[in-house]
This record gives C-alpha cells, sequence and structure tokens, in this order.
C-alpha cells in the first residue's frame, strides 16, 4: 500500500506538479481535433448560408433589372416609329422630324428611368452595326451619332436580338465603361425584326456591394472560426460527454471522485495562488488485505464502503473526499487549521468506534494530515508526502499498542 502512495505523483504527473508528455499531448490533441471540428462546422454553415443569402439577393437584383428593361422596351416598342430604322444611317438624317420625334421619346424615358444608356441600332445591308438614336443628350462625352459603329464586345448580342432573342445577362457585365446590367431586345415591324433597343443599367453600386460580400465573406469566417473554436475549447472541457466525464472521474464502488480527479485538482490547486489556504489529509483502512482474505471480496468491498461513508460523514461540505487507491483516501480542505482537522481526526475515530461488533469485521481508519506551508513545499505534492508520513506515523502507532 505504501509504494502505492510512494509512486503516486511519480507514476502520473511530475515533481514539479506538471502533466506528464503523454497526457498534454493528448489534451492538445483532443483541442485541436475540437478546433478543427468547430472551424469546419463554422466554415460549413457560413458558406451556405453566404451561398444561399448571395444566391437569392443577386437573383432578386437580376430579376429586378430584367422587369425593369421589359417594361422599358414594352412602353417604347409601341411608340418609335419604325421608320427610324429604315431611313436613318448617317448624321445628316439628324435633322428629320423622325430622328427629332425617336430622339425625345429615348431622352424622356432615360430620364424618368433612370437607365445609363438607352439606344437603338441596326445592321447595314453589309453586316456593318450602327447606331441610330441614342438617349443620351449631344453634349455628353458618351453620345453615339447616327451611323456610328457599335463597339465590337456588343455585336455578338445584338446578333442575336436580330435572330429572335430577347438578350438577358444572368450577371452583372464587368465591361470597358463600368459594371452594367445591359440587355438586348428585338424591334418589329409587324413580323419582320428591324433593329434592336439597347437598354443598359449602371449597375457600379450592386457591383461593388457584392465584389465587397465575395472578399470579406472569408476574412468574416476566418476570425469567427478563430472564436468559435476558442470557445468550443474551453467549454468542450466543461460539458462535452458529461457521462465520459463521470466515467473518468468517478469510483464506482464508493461514489466518491477518483485518483484521476484528484491529480487533476491537487495540479490545478498547485499553480493556483489559493493553494496556500489548502491543506491535505490521507487516509487508509487498517487490515483490509486481512478482511479480504478472511471472509472474501465482497465483504472487502463492503468494508471500503463502509469505511468511505463513516470518512465522509464527519467532513465538512465544502471539504472534497477522494478514494485513491484500494484502501486509501484523500481529503483536499481550504481555510482550516490544525485545530479543525484535528476534529475531523476524532470524529472519524470515534465513529469507527460507535460500529463495533455491527459487522463481522472491526474497521479502523488511520490519517495524517499536513498544511500547505510555502516554507517547507515547493507544491501541494510536498503537502501530500507530509500528510502520507503523519498517517503511516498513525498507522505505526496502532499496530505497536497492539502488539
Amino acid at each position: 500500500m505504501q509504494s502505492i502512495r510512494q509512486n503516486f505523483a511519480r507514476n502520473r504527473i511530475t515533481e514539479n506538479g506538471q502533466w506528464p508528455d503523454v497526457l498534454t499531448k493528448q489534451r492538445g490533441r483532443v483541442d485541436f481535433q475540437v478546433s478543427c471540428l468547430t472551424a469546419l462546422i463554422v466554415i460549413v454553415s457560413c458558406y451556405l448560408i453566404f451561398f444561399l443569402n448571395y444566391h437569392f439577393s443577386y437573383s432578386s437584383m437580376i430579376e429586378d433589372l430584367t422587369d425593369r428593361t421589359y417594361n422599358i422596351h414594352n412602353y417604347l416598342d409601341n411608340r418609335i416609329d419604325t421608320e427610324t430604322f429604315y431611313t436613318l444611317e448617317t448624321r445628316e438624317d439628324a435633322d428629320t422630324e423622325t430622328y427629332q420625334k425617336a430622339k425625345k421619346i429615348l431622352e424622356q424615358t432615360k430620364n424618368a428611368t433612370g437607365v445609363r444608356y438607352l439606344y437603338t441600332a441596326k445592321m447595314l445591308e453589309d453586316g456593318t452595326f450602327i447606331y441610330v438614336v441614342d438617349g443620351l443628350s449631344e453634349d455628353s462625352s458618351d453620345f453615339r451619332y447616327i451611323g456610328d459603329l457599335i463597339e465590337p464586345e456588343c455585336i455578338p448580342d445584338m446578333q442575336k436580338a436580330l435572330s429572335g432573342q430577347v438578350v438577358l445577362p444572368e450577371r452583372i457585365n464587368k465591361t470597358t465603361w463600368g459594371p452594367i446590367f445591359i440587355t438586348y431586345f428585338p424591334m418589329h415591324d409587324g413580323d419582320e425584326i428591324i433593329g434592336v433597343i439597347g437598354i443598359e443599367f449602371d449597375a457600379a453600386r450592386q457591383y461593388e456591394s457584392f465584389q465587397k460580400m465575395i472578399i470579406l465573406t472569408p476574412i468574416v469566417i476566418i476570425f469567427f472560426c478563430f472564436i468559435a473554436s476558442f470557445i468550443a475549447v474551453k467549454w468542450f472541457r466543461r460539458i462535452s460527454n458529461p457521462s465520459y466525464q463521470d466515467m473518468a472521474s468517478t469510483d464506482f464502488l464508493t461514489g466518491l471522485k477518483n485518483r484521476n480527479s484528484f491529480e487533476i485538482d491537487l495540479n490545478n490547486l498547485s499553480s493556483q495562488s489559493e493553494r496556500h489556504t489548502v491543506g491535505l489529509v490521507s487516509i487508509d483502512l487498517d487490515e483490509l488485505k486481512k478482511v479480504n482474505d478472511t471472509y472474501g471480496h465482497e465483504i472487502g468491498d463492503r468494508y471500503i464502503k463502509m469505511g468511505s461513508s463513516i470518512i465522509r460523514e464527519c467532513l465538512d461540505s465544502s471539504d472534497i473526499l477522494y478514494r485513491i487507491g484500494g484502501d486509501e483516501f484523500s481529503v483536499i480542505v481550504k481555510n482550516k487549521d490544525e485545530h479543525q482537522i484535528e476534529e475531523m481526526r476524532k470524529a472519524i475515530k470515534k465513529r469507527t468506534e460507535e460500529e463495533d461488533g455491527k459487522e463481522i469485521f472491526t474497521i479502523r481508519i488511520s490519517t495524517g494530515y499536513a498544511l500547505y506551508d510555502p516554507e517547507v513545499d515547493s507544491s501541494l505534492f510536498d503537502t501530500l508526502k507530509r500528510a502520507d508520513a503523519m498517517m503511516y506515523k498513525n498507522k505505526k502507532e496502532k499496530k505497536a499498542v497492539q502488539v
């Protein structure tokens, strides 16, 4: 029994009160796994939320712009004279009544709807695409005259519109003149397609907003990964898998805290300033081996449970009792002096005497104690050694009296 106590701290905790490397590595590995799992959950959750939010917000914006372009097209389709596409080809045609009328309609529509560019175009017999009527004012730097060539990047979509398609973008286009939402509608004269109307909305604000969302989202996710991982590691040690924690820290025969729990608590107290208020009581049940050999281990277990019950009855609610070996117990007490602990020892001795004759065995308990003394103890493990020494001295004295 003495060898168990002597090897107690050496086997599980180093002399300076620190966890051995294997336990430190194991705890670090669990913390790392918890951190990774938490980070993964945060990343997946945030990106899923971001994707859904981005998708629905972006889709809603595109749908809104699409509806606006359809409304503009439907309005102009019934008001622009088809003669503009047949008769207007050069700048000289700007003086005609047909041009002036169409120009006025486009300018008014543009100003009323907030469109950035609103214009009509057509394809000449040689396949060249030209502007017909521009809704910008003539003093604008981007104004296009009748007959000005259409920019090459616009021609493929205009060709689709001339084939009868309504060209609608799935996303905001980043062009040389800025982010825009650009659509092309075919213009008809009866069943014949005679030209194209281009409707372009300035989408710089929307484009910048969604770009910021794309850039900032990973930063926010990384930040919250660190926060969530930190919180998860802290809380995991307290609330994760409570039943496992109970199994790891409970002695199932007596229901007391076990040796593993004692090591953890003593290690934590040793590293805190409150160790100056701590005292340790070492307790041993006498002659457990004799009881086991004489009556069997079932009676021996009853002997242990009866002993632990007696000890527990004599402690205050603030005292913490541990079973750290077969017949070995320890108590951590706080803010108590030697007189109070001596009263505890006397109470234990009295209770064992009260139980004489009630069982087939006679229960006797040896005790010893020590209060943390910074002058002689470098840690609570030194205090524990002094408490053990006093307990063994008490055991020897009782044996000497029996002899």
